[in-house]
């Protein structure tokens, strides 16, 4: 069962930001989760960073993987709670597509390379047919995935579905990770969404800090 479990962290303005972020990508998403896991456990953890010049700076810890934590969020958010951050409860998404494919996917997370991630929140109303919705929704993330240009070039997306989080509706939430000059999905493909029924709820775009993946040591952090 792959999923999207993912918390938000607002450092407390006496916070310095390079020592949490070393502490993140150094100890605690390392040592996140009941270590050790069996050989081939999909645990991949990431921290971002929210664009902007927005202070004290807001982070998403994003775990894509196949274990499934409490609101303790693998062990981690106690231990962030202590280096002077507040938390938000974790959210839990079982994806339900991937492209361009599984693998492809993954390789877009482990190396150290800087990336962004757009994360976008849509809500279908129930009396539509999910299917009619998701199939359009597909094909404006093929193109995203698919098709570079000058303004975005995402190299993978994950997308997730939840029908009990917003009573009436059901949400989406779709994570683009790739270079992008506007962080937000490209505007042909955010209108063929709203025009298969879906409401754009929440843009939100990240900087990657660093990933560590599996029980590997972690990827080089990019310091700003």
């Amino acid at each position: 069962m792959r999923n999207l479990t993912f918390c938000d962290i607002r450092l407390h303005p006496s916070t310095v930001t390079s020592t949490f972020e070393e502490a993140m990508t150094g100890d605690i998403m390392p040592k996140a989760g009941d270590l050790p896991h069996p050989p081939g456990t999909l645990f991949v953890r990431s921290l971002y960073r929210e664009a902007g010049d927005g202070f004290p700076p807001t982070y998403r810890c994003v775990v894509n993987s196949i274990l499934v934590s409490d609101s303790g969020f693998f062990g981690m958010r106690r231990r962030v709670q202590r280096l002077g951050a507040e938390t938000t409860d974790p959210r839990f998404r079982l994806v339900a597509g991937v492209l361009p494919d599984d693998e492809a996917a993954l390789d877009v997370l482990r190396p150290g390379d800087s990336h962004s991630l757009v994360m976008v929140t849509i809500h279908l109303p129930l009396r539509m047919i999910q299917e009619d919705f998701e199939r359009e929704l597909v094909l404006a993330l093929e193109d995203e995935v698919g098709v570079p240009s000058r303004v975005n070039n995402a190299d993978a997306a994950f997308w997730t579905r939840d029908d009990s989080v917003v009573p009436g509706r059901t949400e989406y939430v779709v994570a683009a990770i790739g270079g992008f000059a506007s962080l937000q999905l490209r505007p042909g493909n955010r209108a063929r969404i709203e025009k298969a029924g879906g409401a754009l709820v929440e843009t939100r775009g990240f900087h990657h800090v660093g990933t560590v993946s599996g029980d590997e040591p972690p990827c080089d952090r990019k310091v700003r």
